[in-house]
């Protein structure tokens, strides 16, 4: 009545590698930084620091947006 010995182990193989991959592909990778500009001045953050302000070209990895 159960499923036989084969199929079980191809049935098992396939969700193992079905979550092998899902796992691979959630790593996240780090936020970039950009360049907003206000009224009077230019700053760095990952996002937007509220209404008002508009996001220059470019991205950045590090939080002083130097490269």
């Amino acid at each position: 009545m159960g499923i036989d010995m084969p199929a079980r182990t191809w049935i098992i193989g396939i969700v193992t590698a079905s979550l092998t991959t899902a796992a691979l592909l959630a790593q996240a990778a780090p936020a970039h930084y950009y360049k907003w500009q206000g009224d009077s001045r230019i700053v760095c953050a990952q996002t937007s620091p509220g209404p008002g302000w508009t996001r220059l070209k470019g991205h950045f990895v590090k939080s002083d947006c130097s490269i």
